[in-house]
C-alpha cells in the first residue's frame, strides 16, 4: 500500500488532537461568562459548522465531481492530504489550507471509490469527521465514493448479490486461530445441489482478510459481473495472509495460545496454511467443485508473491494463476520453467498485471521477459500512471475473473 499507518502513532496522533482540540476550545471560551448552576457541570454548547468540530462535513462530494476535505483543528502548524484519488502520474502530498476554522482542501475526483487520510503535523490519521473507515493490520484509512456510471461494474446495484461468510479455524503450525471470508454468488442458497468453481483471492502486507471487501469491493463485482453474464457463478474464498497478527489476534493473545499449545510460534507458510487449512475447510464446508479445473488463485502485492507461488507450484491444484503488483521471482519457479511444454499443458491462464507507476513493475517484467523466453503462455498487462492501490487491483480482478472457468 502507499502509506502505512501503525497503531502506536494513530494512538499518539489520537492524543495530540485531543490536546489541540481542548486548546482551541479553550481559546474560544476564554473570558466567556459561565451560565452554569454551581452544582451542576458545565455543559457546552452545539458549535454549527467547523469550528468546534461539531456539524463538519468532511468529505463534501459536489454534482460536479469536486470533493472538499476537511480537519476542524485550526491549531495545527501543517496539515496534508494523500490518497489514492489523486489524478493518475501525480506524486507527493497535497497541501491544505488553513483558516479560522481549521484546514481544507478541494480537489476535482471522478467517479470511483478511494481511500485517504490527513497527515497532521507529522501523524498520520484518518478523517475523524468520516465514520466510513476502513482497518486493516496496521492501517487505518478514511474511504468516500465519487459516483458515476463508469463505475457500474464496482458500484452496489440493484441486482441478485452473494453472501459474505466468515469462519475461524485453527492453524496447528503455529497455533494460532485465524479468520477466513468466504463469498458465495446469488442463488447458492437456493439450489442446494450445485456446485461452485473457487477463485482464492490473496491480500496485501498491510491489509487482512476483510480487506478484499471493505476496499477492493470484490463481492460487489463479483455479482455484478455474474448479473452481466461476464463472469460464471463462483465461490470466493479471501483468507488471511499473515502469521500473525489481524485476525489472528494481538501478540500476547497469540504466545498464549501457542505456550498453551506447546508451540513456540514458527513453521507457518501461506503455502502450507492455503493448502493445509483453507482449501480443506472450503470443500468440507461449502459446495465447491475439487478438481484443478475449477480452481484459481490471485493476489495483490504480498498476496501476489505467495499467489504465484503457490499456484505455479502445484499444478495438481491450480488451473488458472494470477500475481497482481506481485510475484515470486524466477528462483522460485524452478518446477514451471523446467518444462515448458508441460507448464503450457497445465495451465489455462496465467495472469500478471502493474501499474506502470508502481515500483513492483519491474519484477512484473523481469517474470515476463523469463515467461517470454521459456515460451510459457501468459499474459502481462502495464497500467500506465497506475500505483500500488486498489485502483487497478479491482480492474485487475475483474479482468481476471471473467476469463475463468468458461471451458
Amino acid at each position: 500500500m502507499s502509506k502505512h499507518f501503525k497503531f502506536l502513532g494513530l494512538a499518539a496522533l489520537g492524543a495530540a488532537v485531543l490536546l489541540a482540540f481542548i486548546a482551541d476550545t479553550q481559546g474560544q471560551d476564554k473570558g466567556a461568562p459561565k451560565k452554569d448552576a454551581p452544582d451542576q457541570p458545565p455543559q457546552k454548547k452545539g458549535i454549527k459548522g467547523p469550528k468546534g468540530g461539531k456539524g463538519v462535513k468532511s468529505p463534501e462530494v459536489s454534482a460536479d465531481g469536486t470533493v472538499t476535505f476537511r480537519l476542524p483543528l485550526p491549531n495545527l502548524q501543517k496539515v496534508e492530504l494523500d490518497g489514492d484519488f489523486k489524478e493518475r502520474g501525480t506524486k507527493g502530498t497535497i497541501p491544505m489550507t488553513k483558516d479560522a476554522n481549521g484546514w481544507t482542501a478541494t480537489v476535482k475526483v471522478p467517479p470511483g471509490s478511494y481511500q485517504y487520510w490527513f497527515i497532521a503535523d507529522g501523524f498520520t490519521m484518518p478523517d475523524p469527521s468520516n465514520t466510513h473507515v476502513r482497518p486493516a493490520s496496521g492501517v487505518f484509512k478514511s474511504q468516500f465514493e465519487v459516483p458515476g456510471a463508469d463505475i457500474a461494474w464496482m458500484a452496489v446495484r440493484d441486482v441478485p448479490h452473494g453472501t459474505l461468510h466468515e469462519h475461524t479455524y485453527f492453524n496447528k503450525d503455529n497455533a494460532t486461530y485465524r479468520r477466513v471470508v468466504i463469498y458465495t454468488p446469488p442463488g447458492y442458497e437456493t439450489s442446494p445441489t450445485k456446485t461452485y468453481p473457487v477463485l482464492y483471492l490473496l491480500h496485501g502486507a498491510n491489509d487482512f482478510e476483510r480487506g478484499w471487501t471493505q476496499a477492493g469491493r470484490a463481492n460487489w463485482i463479483m455479482d455484478n459481473l455474474i448479473a452481466d453474464g461476464k463472469a460464471v457463478p463462483m465461490i470466493v474464498v479471501m483468507p488471511f495472509g499473515h502469521a500473525t497478527s489481524g485476525s489472528a489476534g494481538k501478540a500476547p493473545e497469540v504466545q498464549s495460545i501457542q505456550s498453551a499449545k506447546g508451540v513456540k510460534g514458527g513453521g507457518w507458510t501461506m503455502e502450507k496454511d492455503v493448502l493445509n487449512n483453507v482449501i480443506p475447510l472450503v470443500e468440507k464446508e461449502f459446495r465447491a467443485m475439487k478438481d484443478k479445473e475449477h480452481r484459481a488463485i490471485i493476489g495483490y502485492s504480498m498476496g501476489g508473491g505467495h499467489s504465484t507461488s503457490i499456484g505455479l507450484n502445484h499444478p495438481e491444484l491450480f488451473t488458472y494463476v494470477g500475481g497482481m503488483s506481485g510475484y515470486t521471482g524466477e528462483g522460485g519457479l524452478g518446477k514451471l520453467l523446467a518444462d515448458p511444454a508441460k507448464a503450457n499443458k497445465d495451465y489455462k491462464l496465467i495472469y500478471l498485471a502493474c501499474g506502470t507507476d508502481d515500483g513492483a513493475i519491474n519484477g512484473g517484467r523481469t517474470l515476463d521477459k523469463v515467461l517470454t523466453a521459456k515460451g510459457i503462455k501468459h499474459q502481462w498487462t502495464e497500467s500506465p500512471g497506475y500505483r500500488h492501490d486498489y485502483q487497478c487491483w479491482r480492474i485487475y480482478l475483474k479482468d481476471f475473473a471473467v476469463q475463468l472457468f468458461k471451458d
